[in-house]
């Protein structure tokens, strides 16, 4: 039976040392206490969370504000004009109001197949590079990942995480079948150990981690006892470990050495507890978190692991969203939304009500070949002339290329010869000069000629010319008439330069031009493949989803049976589950590269205009989606609450004057008292009226029609046993899969499969042909019931408040107590609502319970078996396996599915007990809430006994506090 969820109040640090008459203006001593508190009460006709939320951070405000008051009016050993117990349940009411400013927790399952990408899509939506591990080399969660908001305003621990270790006896449960199943798959000859992706691998995987001595020719000598002995391993068992950092890499370090991978496992190399993992809890200041949201990164439901198989399960059970992640060049193909990880996964969803809270998620949409995609898609076509454009491109980028590697060959070229030209030019003016300071002729040229001429090998004006040295030298007017020839040429070379230069620069600017042109061609392509295929792809997620749930309904019908109820409810609108499925198609690491992450990754952002296109947004939005309802409710839960305390403070502050109305106060209280008691007496039969009606619908719809299918499971088991030693071809189980089903206490997960669990099987027939019924009591009659239940309260309350209020509004004089009477029924209003939401979660929590306490006592009737299979050795191994199995089926099968539906009966009765007490207690105290907030209304003033000097400070400092109220809820239209 669900155990009652108790509320931590969190006590506020109030500073009692400051006296009342401190905080009070004198000025405002006598103001008259406000009543009405009229945008208070038009809240509760709001349906925007947005704005509720702002109100509820004005009433927590106002509560705060309220506390220290009411704390000490409590605190008084004797008041005059109100009853202790008034203070008390004012105090109480504050508390619960303050303990509910903190976001509902709403927890988001993610699951899918190991190299699904759930880690990286867990990194991306927290806007963090690798706070999750994300490694391939094994499944980086292969334990259960909680990420929610960081609350702590502590700035040293921006970052927390919380690592649980299994205990000894959980670690020893999971590891002997471990231990025993290598050793068998050593004996036989088996190598599936030495792959570290088969299971086999996997598990000499974990136990070497935890155990470094531990090999395959060292491992026949070792016993799960003396492992258990371990020192090392003691020390960490069923311990949880707190860390805290600054930054998102200072906690992926410290968390490192527990759940990281060391690079040496071999004896000496030290412990490595990363297969110890329970739990590893985060906490970090993430904005898709900040309304509630609790991301769930499951180990996954492919998982072989008992114990990790249990802990998803459980996780699920209280999930208000499930996301199903697969990579989106296998989630048609794998057909994820359709087959929702198995057989079992699926019914458990139907039998929860869960179908509606799922979302699939297509991960890795940069994982694309854009050629093989847009033949797949029949986008050629469309794409035809951006193809032909990119064709083009490709023929002219070359010849850019080449004409602008000649232009600037050509440029070094005219370079050179441009800088051997002036190297001359120096030479032959430095000649002149010297004739011209009056240096001999002769001198002066041979000066000239004793140069090294380097350049002599380029058509150089002047650097063939013979200096004349000898007998016939150079002439004045020489030297001057080369000296002008080379001034010309430099001129023509640095012309051609400069032209050279800018035809170069031109087609730099073209290639450049043509080159963009083509990846932008590219981008847009593979873009357009990118949204084409995570169209069509959506489309395909939602069409086999629906199929899906169709195949469900189909197999309910095709169950129906005389005894069952006949659930008149009209057929699914399967278009609309379709259109309402939510699909999103992501890229986490393209989504980490354009925010600035994975800077030291070869990752290509190219069909990505902008983060938006990456899908990540638009997750984290939903994930804040998800958690509205329950914000709405908590909104609800704290105006309810703030509007009763306010109003029943306010009745006490304002009081009355019956006597001034005419009217006598015990005439008056008698009146009141049997009013009350009318509606009591009305809320006790319709209470009781809906606890018979919840018993009837489970009776009818639950009850038997589950014993009436125990013969269908009772017949169906032995055929069942049958099938499961068949061979593999006909979709029995080979003999060595056999053993490995029985060493795991019957469960089998073949690699990239769902997970297959015996006891699942067997409970089948049940499960599957009750479905029907199920939906039909859990998800239409019982919140039909719940409805009429509230509705039985609100409407005895509203004949109970015109009672009174026809009884006092012709006279003319109660005016201000009628306003106040008409604030506590409209504020009390509200208390049905939420009793209602109180008992459906209840209801539900139970439900999903008992869905799966059917399973266990199969389960444990089965486990004798299991090691009696595997003690059976030799040639025919599996047929003798086999008898024993039919017989052990044949022997238990009288009693084992009538104690299953049993145990599930003893959850749903016990819920039926729960609910029905709970509803007494709540029903009793709305009821004497009433009385008591009515009385205050009418008969607090009139009492004579002279306030006490602190109780009148207490009233005229709780006016001015219920005075600002209406200000601050006032909404500007």
């Amino acid at each position: 039976m669900a155990k009652e969820s108790l509320v931590a109040i969190k006590k506020e640090p109030y500073d009692s040392s400051n006296t009342i008459s401190q905080v009070i203006p004198e000025t405002m001593k006598a103001a008259q206490v406000e009543t009405r508190f009229v945008a208070i009460s038009d809240l509760h006709y709001v349906d925007d969370t947005v704005i509720l939320e702002r109100a509820v951070e004005a009433g927590v405000q106002l509560a705060r504000e309220l506390a220290p008051l009411v704390f000490e009016l409590a605190s008084m050993k004797k008041l005059s004009t109100a009853r202790k117990d008034d203070g008390l349940r004012w105090k109480k009411s504050i508390e619960e109001i303050i303990a509910l400013a903190e976001p509902t927790r709403t927890t988001i399952g993610v699951v899918g197949a190991t190299g699904s990408g759930k880690s990286s899509l867990v990194n991306a939506l927290l806007v963090e590079e690798k706070l999750l591990p994300t490694s391939c080399a094994r499944a980086c969660t292969a334990w259960v990942t909680e990420v929610s908001y960081n609350y702590s305003d502590d700035e040293s621990k921006a970052y927390r995480a919380e690592i649980e270790f299994v205990t000894g006896e959980e670690w020893q449960r999971e590891m002997g079948p471990w231990l025993q199943s290598m050793k068998d798959e050593i004996a036989s000859g088996s190598s599936d150990y030495s792959s570290p992706g088969t299971e086999a691998g996997m598990m000499l995987s974990k136990l070497a981690a935890v155990y470094p001595g531990l090999t395959t020719e060292t491992i026949a000598a070792y016993d799960c006892n003396v492992l258990m002995e371990n020192t090392e391993i003691q020390k960490i068992l069923g311990r949880t470990i707190s860390l805290a950092d600054v930054s998102a890499k200072g906690l992926s370090d410290q968390m490192q050495p527990y759940i990281g991978r060391k690079a040496d496992t071999t004896e000496g190399g030290g412990m490595n507890p990363w297969p110890l993992i329970k739990v590893v809890r985060v906490f970090v200041k993430a904005a898709a978190l900040s309304t509630g949201a609790v991301i769930v990164d499951l180990p996954g439901v492919h998982d072989s692991n008992a114990a990790r198989a249990a802990i998803s399960t459980n996780y699920m059970k209280d999930c208000s969203g499930i996301w199903i992640v697969a990579p989106i060049v296998r989630a048609v193909d794998d057909e994820s939304a359709k087959n929702l990880l198995g057989e079992s996964f699926r019914q458990q969803l139907v039998l929860d009500n869960k179908y509606s809270a799922i979302s699939i998620i297509c991960s890795k949409t940069d994982d694309i070949n854009v050629d093989e995609v847009a033949r797949e898609l029949a986008l050629t076509a469309d794409l035809e002339q951006n193809l032909s454009k990119i064709s083009s491109l490709t023929d002219e980028i070359p010849v850019l290329e080449e004409e602008l590697k000649a232009l600037k060959e050509q440029k070094r070229k005219d370079a050179e010869i441009l800088d051997e030209c002036r190297d001359r030019l120096d030479d032959w003016e430095n000649a002149l000069r010297q004739i011209q300071e009056g240096q001999p002729l002769g001198v002066a040229v041979e000066n000239l000629a004793k140069r090294k001429r380097s350049y002599d090998n380029y058509s150089i004006v002047g650097s063939s010319v013979d200096t004349g040295v000898g007998n016939n030298p150079l002439s004045k007017g020489q030297i001057e008439e080369h000296i002008h020839n080379l001034r010309r040429q430099a001129q023509d070379l640095r012309d051609r330069c400069r032209k050279t230069t800018a035809l170069a620069k031109d087609h730099e600017e073209k290639l450049e031009s043509k080159v963009q042109e083509k990846k932008s061609l590219q981008d847009s392509i593979k873009g357009s493949c990118i949204r084409k295929r995570n169209s069509t792809t959506t489309q395909s997620i939602k069409q086999d989803f629906v199929d899906g749930y169709k195949e469900l309904k189909e197999e309910s019908a095709s169950d129906d049976n005389d005894v069952f109820l006949k659930d008149e409810a009209p057929p699914p609108d399967y278009e609309k589950i379709k259109a309402n499925l939510p699909v999103f198609c992501i890229s986490s690491r393209t989504y980490q590269k354009l925010n600035g992450m994975m800077q030291n990754e070869d990752i290509s952002t190219s069909g990505y205009k902008d983060v938006d296109d990456t899908g990540i947004p638009g997750l984290q939005a939903h994930a804040q989606k998800l958690t509205e309802a329950g914000r709405h409710a908590r909104c609800r839960r704290v105006i309810t609450k703030l509007h009763t305390l306010l109003t029943s403070i306010a009745c006490w502050v304002a009081g009355t004057d019956l006597e001034r109305a005419g009217f006598d106060a015990k005439k008056v209280e008698d009146h009141l008292r049997a009013e009350a008691r009318k509606l009591r007496t009305n809320w006790t039969i319709t209470r009781e009226t809906f606890c018979q009606g919840l018993h009837d619908i489970l009776q009818n719809s639950v009850y038997g029609a589950a014993n009436a299918l125990v013969a269908k499971a009772e017949d169906k088991a032995l055929p069942l046993a049958a099938a499961w030693f068949e061979p593999p071809k006909a979709g029995g189980f080979a003999l060595q899969t056999l053993k490995s089903i029985c060493r795991k206490s019957g469960i089998h997960s073949a690699r990239g499969r769902p997970t297959i669990a015996l006891h699942h099987q067997l409970a089948q027939p049940i499960q599957s042909a009750m479905r029907r019924d199920w939906e039909a009591a859990f998800e239409r009659a019982i919140p039909c019931i719940l409805q009429s239940f509230v509705g039985g309260l609100v409407n005895h309350q509203d004949d109970f408040h015109r009672a009174v209020e026809k009884r006092y509004k012709p006279n003319g004089n109660m005016d201000m107590s009628l306003d106040l009477l008409n604030n506590i029924n409209a504020a009390s209003k509200g208390k049905p609502v939420a009793l209602m939401w109180r008992v459906n979660d209840v209801i539900n929590a139970i439900k999903n319970e008992a869905s799966r306490a059917m399973l266990q006592p199969i389960e444990d009737a089965m486990s004798p078996i299991y090691k009696k299979c595997l003690q059976v050795q030799g040639s025919g191994s599996k047929a003798a396996m086999e008898m024993l199995v039919k017989n052990h089926i044949g022997n238990i099968k009288r009693t084992v599915f009538r104690t299953s539906v049993g145990a599930m009966h003893g959850h749903l009765r016990d819920m039926e007990r729960l609910v029905a007490g709970r509803l007494e207690v709540r029903v009793d105290e709305m009821s004497d809430s009433i009385l008591r907030d009515y009385s205050n209304a009418l008969l607090s003033g009139n009492q004579k006994a002279e306030l006490s000097p602190k109780e009148m400070e207490l009233k005229e400092a709780l006016t001015i506090v219920l005075n600002s109220a209406e200000a601050r809820f006032r909404r500007d239209e």
